[in-house]
């Protein structure tokens, strides 16, 4: 059966609410009381260095997001880079902490709406447990809706409190920055680390993102700078306005705050905010932390039970069971200890997906394909995984304990149940047999597929390619090694290189059998030193081919030869163009095409592709750069006396020159009443 997707309708906004949102709840209403009691004034610092601390893991995560964008994030990463034990390890670690971290949401929740309730805060979170659980499941576009809500009105309101309090601090309040109990700085940092915690829960829900690769990043690095502001600007008032002793002793901080330079009506409204900023932080915690059981389900870990997905495309028993275990650790730990463990499970996770990057990159596996490249390679990297080796011993015995624990219940779970029903590799084989050990190529045609799923990126020029490709027209009975001669010989002519070595390689790729087949095609590659930009050759083989022997007669051959020096972008347009044959009956309605425009039109996607040919002369002998074309519309080629020239800003137009244009019909056609006004 296959594999049951979830749908894409997250945006930009969506990403920066998904990880703004838990970070505007604990780490402002809950914590700086728990901090301020531990190192004073310094909790500041705590926060601040806490924040740069998180750019490493950030970095790398957005990296492996928009390389391998699938539900369960943290996982998926791990398990297709270090191997299935390895990720069962991650996979149960991530899966817990954002669940303790949901879950200490919720109490903060439950704590706020006591003020108006009047009920015990545990029975309070549980009940809202379930309703955030009910959300999740009926839909991840409606969990957004409600998100997009929640923080577009808390941000509002703590501008008022920023705004309003600093005035009121008092800078004495300062003094001393740091007070004796500030040698537990580290210990600090590590505790509110937690707070950062959120702001990478979206790479779960990657799966449903649109424009991954602009999305992701930007979302997460807008998300962490308002935080970081946010965090300090809060923290300052909180401490420039509340009693020491206030401060150190309570769980409502920002309530208590506010009270002190607005009166009692501000209290209620800061109240509301803060119920508004746990609600943001348990409703996309438990949608994020729901998708790891559904990716390990997928991949066996656990069992196929867990992968359902129900009629609203959600994983709703995957949801029902993180739901019943954030309940659990609702009932039995304490708030502080909730904080704590989840703080130490973040750290562990944080530390290890900074060795996936490294791991994806030295791989050199040609289909990894980040549409993010983490800067600061591979320094960033070492840094994030020296961060937890400091930072988890500074919180006390009982933190590295549960960390082992964490540890040794993953691999004993792969080791009894997992380990007989994985068979996968993973990109970390691929370093080793760099250094002689053998490796294998599973994890290449996985990360393929997922290159095919993902699509082009915004730079590739795809439709430019199809514009310009050439058409060749098989003759009946015409012999497979005479076709690829003639479309070596047109390829050679387009990207101005030896035709017999494109004639070469591409007849050794057929003879070989590793050109892809299918569907009645062929799709012979090659990348090549001299090429420039991407050229293609489409064959039309109406009487159809035999290619290998015992395979189906091919009607179509795609002839795709690349720069050598991006193989990325070859593999990206290879899977394009599979992606756009699945829609094209090759043995009949293809087979009927009788013009080179027909045959190119059945690959464009593009709203309108025409031609505007120059015969002014004040359009002659001037630069590309020098129009006003519009932004949507694209000079794709330009045919000059039968050779096609590749349009730059420098590019000067010539008497006769035939202008390919495509683009959006308004786009094209205001470009094209922009040439003509100049006749």
């Amino acid at each position: 059966m296959a594999e049951q997707k979830l749908k894409k309708n997250l945006g930009l906004f969506d990403v920066f609410v998904f990880g703004i949102g838990p970070m505007l709840s604990s780490g402002i209403f809950l914590l700086p009381g728990m901090v301020y009691a531990k190192v004073g004034p310094a909790a500041i610092l705590a926060y601040l260095i806490a924040g740069i601390l998180i750019i490493p893991p950030l970095l790398s995560k957005a990296e492996l997001t928009t390389a391998m964008p699938r539900a369960g994030g943290t996982y998926y990463f791990m398990d297709r880079s270090m191997g299935p034990l390895v990720g069962t390890i991650t996979g149960i670690g991530t899966w817990l902490a954002l669940a303790f971290k949901s879950a200490f949401a919720l109490i903060g929740l439950g704590a706020y709406l006591v003020f108006f309730i009047g009920l015990a805060v545990k029975p309070v979170a549980l009940g809202l447990c379930a309703i955030f659980a009910g959300l999740s499941i009926s839909g991840v576009k409606n969990v957004g809706r409600f998100q997009a809500v929640f923080v577009s009105v808390l941000l509002g309101i703590l501008m008022f409190f920023i705004g309003k309090g600093l005035f009121s601090a008092e800078i004495s309040k300062f003094q001393p920055f740091f007070t004796s109990e500030s040698e537990s700085l580290l210990g600090a940092v590590g505790f509110v680390f937690v707070s950062f915690a959120g702001i990478t829960k979206i790479a779960s829900m990657a799966e449903e993102v649109e424009d991954l690769e602009r999305n992701i990043p930007w979302g997460m690095m807008l998300a962490l700078g308002t935080a970081v502001s946010i965090y300090i600007l809060c923290l300052s008032v909180m401490i420039g306005v509340m009693p020491v002793g206030d401060l150190a002793n309570t769980l409502t901080p920002v309530v208590d705050a506010v009270e002190r330079f607005t009166g009692p009506w501000g209290k209620y409204v800061m109240t509301g905010a803060g119920i508004l900023a746990f609600a943001a932080a348990a409703n996309v915690g438990l949608t994020a932390s729901s998708r790891y059981p559904l990716a390990m389900s997928r991949d066996n870990i656990f069992p196929d039970f867990w992968k359902k997905v129900g009629r609203f495309h959600t994983p709703t028993r995957s949801i029902i069971l993180t739901t019943l275990v954030m309940m659990g650790f609702i009932l039995f730990l304490s708030p502080e200890g909730v904080a704590k463990l989840a703080s130490v499970l973040k750290l562990l996770i944080f530390g290890i997906i900074n060795l996936a990057v490294i791991v994806m990159r030295e791989s050199k596996i040609a289909a990894y394909d980040p549409g993010f490249r983490s800067f600061g390679y591979p320094w960033m990297q070492i840094i994030g995984l020296i961060t937890p080796l400091v930072l988890i011993p500074a919180m006390g015995l009982m933190a590295m304990i549960f960390s082992a624990g964490i540890v040794l219940t993953g691999i004993l779970w792969y080791l009894f149940y997992a380990e007989k029903r994985v068979q996968r590799s993973a990109a970390v084989y691929q370093v080793f047999q760099r250094i002689g050990s053998a490796a294998d190529s599973d994890i290449y045609h996985e990360l393929r597929q997922l290159m095919r799923e993902k699509g082009l990126r915004r730079e590739d020029q795809f439709e430019e390619v199809i514009v310009r490709a050439g058409i060749l027209w098989a003759e009946p009975d015409e012999e497979q090694k005479e076709i690829i001669k003639r479309a070596s010989r047109k390829i050679a002519k387009q990207a101005q290189i030896d035709a017999r070595d494109v004639f070469k390689i591409l007849l050794r790729e057929i003879e070989d059998e590793v050109t892809p087949l299918g569907k009645h095609i062929a799709l012979p590659h090659a990348r090549l030193e001299g090429v420039q930009n991407p050229e293609l050759v489409i064959v039309h083989c109406k009487e159809g081919i035999q290619l290998n022997e015992g395979e189906d007669p091919v009607y179509a051959i795609f002839i795709l030869v690349s720069p050598k020096k991006d193989p990325q972008q070859h593999l990206r347009f290879l899977s394009e163009l599979a992606n756009r044959a699945e829609n094209i009956d090759f043995a009949g309605a293809w087979r009927e095409l009788e013009s080179d425009r027909s045959v190119r039109n059945s690959f464009l996607r593009t709203g309108k592709v025409t031609e505007y040919v120059i015969e002014s002369e004040k359009l002659v002998d001037k630069p590309l750069r020098e129009f006003q074309i519009h932004e949507d519309c694209l000079i794709a080629v330009i045919n000059r006396n039968g050779d096609m020239v590749m349009p730059h800003g420098h590019t000067t137009l010539k008497m006769g020159d035939r202008l390919t244009l495509i683009g959006k019909q308004e786009a094209v056609d205001e470009t094209i009443n922009y040439f003509r006004s100049h006749t």
